[in-house]
């Protein structure tokens, strides 16, 4: 009986205030009843509201550890949505916790519904003209709310939707959208372009919704971080809801796709291409190539507005070396010229090589530009787990390539990040190994910090193909406790920095792996893959592969080992005993340089010495031994 007569109670409540708010203009904050409770909706009505004119609504969303008060001040004061949105009320309902988004808990997303109901029973609302919004979190929850009930609303404006990571924007976890309904709704996102950690989860969210025909509009703005950008920018959304199309012929090049490593000259794109106009497209002259090397295709179908095809194009001729491809419309139907131009032309980048380095090669990544030349990345999308070049952690020299995983960030388990080695020659070998030095812990985390006890380890595997990386074979597999350098893992790190390794001498092991059965392949590929299980930071410096390496194993004999020779900016030497002195001469005998020297591990800078040839001559305390060096800038 106590229950029900509150219960009653909260109903007379909230229908006296639903009364009061009818009369309210401006900014103000009210509750409503959902889950049995009151919950906080913030609003804004303009103050010339007449309640015989219909009003568009615009439910706004706000983020993580943010107030509906807050949100909807930002909204209309430091923003200026109130003056610059005309015949708009605005209604922010709150989320259950400022940590969690809409969705939590269970059933949470029903408040969406009920600012909805709030705003129709108290004012005038154009019931075909109700937009959802949301910021961050917010942004994240309007797309899956907005995609489930499309037809409540006429449009989704997502300002950075904070969809957590790539897997989760491919469906891959719990969290789902419905991108088959991305058809019947107009979405427009915005997106700070200096806000990288979202730009993977924001393109493949996008890609997602044009691959089921979405009525979908991205657009990124340089210098902004996670942020909402200036209202003058963005308020082509109505427009944009109010017909999507463009007015007149418009054809959209979505994503030029290529194979990233190419061991011949002729490469075959492809490409996503949608009609964002507002007639039907039947054919499409395309122009694309990279450089000078360059082709047309005519393609012909027929595309509604808003529907997509993917194009494979003819085959070109590639010069070598990283390359970017670009694609993108020449006339449509045949003399049409495709006069919105902003999304006539995209690219992506790949590589050709079809000649095989001869061995033996070194990297140890010191050049700023990344990846070295013929090296290539292939990422998985999430930008913090991926290969990158680490110029604070080192064996050698002063940099070395990293890459990590983490539970404090976005559910990426499973997810591969890769790089891979230039193509190799390996015929002029009698022992080819491939070697390299490596750092590596795992996390682990246990009560009191966490409330669980878990072990968070990732993979690193190496692996070899023959056929141009159309096929793998694993050479090397280790994760967690075996592929660790440090004796104890991680241990309940609660920042990013805490998660990081920063190894000291002790930390580096160096990795040998036999070659052999491969010396018979003049075009090899090595790639390392790095496969998320949520834990872990890996760096890894001095990639050898080719008898050096055996060489640098076996310079307990007593003789130091150089690399790479031939060089460009860097020497290293490896030496069993510690080097007291290095003293460099040109082929005349003229010294041209004595750089500092201690420790059985030395980077030398070479990028002061014109090209040519060299004789390091280095000491130790078992003797002077002299080599020839090449450099060639």
């Amino acid at each position: 009986m106590k229950n029900r007569i509150y219960i009653a109670l909260a109903m007379v409540l909230s229908l006296c205030s639903m009364r009061t708010a009818a009369q309210h203009t401006g900014s103000y904050d009210t509750t409503v009843t959902f889950m049995s409770a009151p919950r906080a909706v913030s609003i804004y009505v303009p103050p010339t509201y007449n309640p015989a004119t219909a009003y568009r609504l615009m439910v706004c969303l706000h983020g993580l550890g943010d107030t509906c008060s807050n949100y909807r001040t930002a909204l209309m004061t430091s923003l200026g949505w109130a003056a610059n949105i005309p015949n708009t009320i605005f209604v922010c309902p709150e989320a259950a916790f400022r940590n969690a988004d809409y969705y939590y808990p269970t059933g949470g997303e029903g408040i969406i519904q009920t600012a909805i109901d709030f705003a129709m029973e108290t004012y005038h609302i154009d019931t075909a003209n109700v937009v959802l919004q949301g910021f961050s979190l917010g942004g994240r929850a309007a797309l899956r709310y907005g995609l489930d009930n499309y037809s409540v609303f006429k449009g989704l404006l997502l300002n950075t939707p904070a969809v957590q990571g790539v897997k989760e924007a491919i469906n891959g976890g719990a969290y789902t959208f419905n991108y088959a309904n991305a058809s019947h709704i107009p979405v427009y996102i915005t997106h700070g372009a200096d806000d990288v950690i979202y730009t993977g989860p924001i393109d493949s969210m996008y890609l997602q919704m044009v691959l089921n025909d979405g009525k979908t509009y991205r657009k990124h703005f340089p210098g902004l971080a996670h942020a909402i950008p200036g209202i003058a920018s963005i308020l082509n959304f109505i427009s944009f809801f109010d017909d999507p199309r463009s007015a007149g012929p418009d054809m959209d090049i979505v994503q030029p796709m290529i194979k990233k490593q190419n061991c011949v000259a002729s490469v075959t794109p492809s490409c996503v291409i949608r009609n964002t106009g507002n007639v039907d497209l039947h054919s499409a002259k395309l122009t694309y190539g990279s450089g000078s090397a360059t082709a047309t295709f005519t393609w012909t179908g027929t595309l509604a507005p808003y529907q997509h095809a993917i194009v494979t194009l003819p085959p070109f001729v590639s010069p070598s070396g990283g390359r970017t491809l670009t694609v993108a419309v020449d006339t449509l139907e045949a003399t049409v010229a495709d006069t919105f131009t902003s999304n006539n032309a995209n690219a992506t980048t790949y590589s050709v090589q079809t000649t095989g380095l001869i061995v033996p090669i070194m990297e140890g990544f010191e050049a700023t530009t990344f990846p070295p030349a013929n090296w290539v990345t292939f990422g998985a999308g999430d930008v913090y787990a991926e290969w990158d070049r680490d110029d604070a952690v080192w064996k050698t020299g002063f940099a070395s390539i990293y890459a990590f995983n983490t539970i404090l960030l976005f559910d990426n388990a499973g997810r591969v990040n890769e790089i891979a080695a230039p193509l190799l020659d390996l015929t002029a070998s009698t022992n080819p190994h491939l070697n390299f030095d490596l750092a590596f812990n795992y996390h682990h985390y246990a009560p009191p910090v966490a409330t669980f006890d878990s072990t968070f380890a990732d993979t690193l595997t190496v692996m070899v193909s023959t056929d141009c990386g159309d096929n793998f074979t694993t050479l090397y597999k280790k994760g967690g406790s075996e592929l660790a350098t440090f004796p104890d893992p991680i241990l309940n790190a609660t920042t990013l920095s805490a998660a990081f390794i920063d190894p000291g001498a002790d930390n580096w092991r160096n990795e040998d792996v036999d070659l052999n059965a491969y010396k018979a392949f003049d075009k090899l590929i090595i790639k390392f893959s790095y496969k998320s299980s949520l834990g872990g930071s890996i760096n890894i410096d001095n990639v050898r592969i080719g008898e050096y390496v055996v060489s640098v194993n076996e310079a307990a004999t007593g003789k130091p080992a150089l690399f790479p020779n031939p060089a460009t900016d860097i020497v290293r030497i490896t030496s069993p005993e510690a080097v007291t002195s290095v003293i460099i001469s040109d082929i005349t005998g003229r010294i041209v340089a004595q750089p500092a020297a201690s420790g059985k591990d030395i980077s030398v800078n070479t990028t002061d010495l014109v090209s040519g040839i060299y004789m390091f001559r280095i000491s130790t305390a078992g003797g002077t031994n002299t080599e020839k060096v090449t450099v060639n800038h």
